[in-house]
């Protein structure tokens, strides 16, 4: 099932809203994802504008690097053995504290299967011509890059 952008925004709307009455504490895991020089990037459907590595929530009793493979497959269809732990975000910012443990990873093929209910877009990137990223996702991308160091916010 593809998801409308607009009902994307829409719901994430509403979790902003949640986020500010709650103040979660949340973690996350992201993968980046490499075959041929190219870098694996998702434009999800809730920010339609800008690129972000594959990952997501990490649930309840689930270890961060459990996670970052779980999401790969759902998300784009990437089966992923081991990735490499390569530093964590701390983000404070939509209301909520986050922790994203961040990942890499060499894959053989460059085949991808995209969800379309959180991913509207999945493409290979040569470093050199990347799509429009967020600062987050620029921030990981340094980290996979091993050109910088874990960004924590205040």
């Amino acid at each position: 099932m593809v998801m409308n952008s607009k009902l994307a925004v829409f719901i994430r709307n509403l979790h902003l809203v949640y986020w500010f009455i709650t103040r979660p504490t949340t973690r996350g895991a992201k993968v980046g994802i490499f075959n041929d020089g190219k870098i694996l990037l998702v434009r999800l459907t809730y920010y339609p504008k800008t690129w972000t590595f594959p990952g997501g929530t990490v649930d309840k009793d689930e270890a961060p690097r459990e996670a970052a493979v779980r999401e790969c497959k759902e998300e784009v269809g990437i089966s992923l053995t081991n990735p490499e732990h390569v530093g964590d975000l701390y983000l404070e910012q939509q209301y909520k504290k986050d922790t994203v443990s961040v990942f890499k990873t060499i894959v053989n093929d460059t085949a991808v299967i995209v969800d379309g209910r959180e991913v509207a877009e999945a493409d290979w990137f040569s470093l050199d011509n990347l799509p429009p990223m967020g600062k987050n996702s620029k921030a990981m991308l340094g980290l996979v890059l091993g050109n910088t160091h874990p960004a924590t916010s205040p």
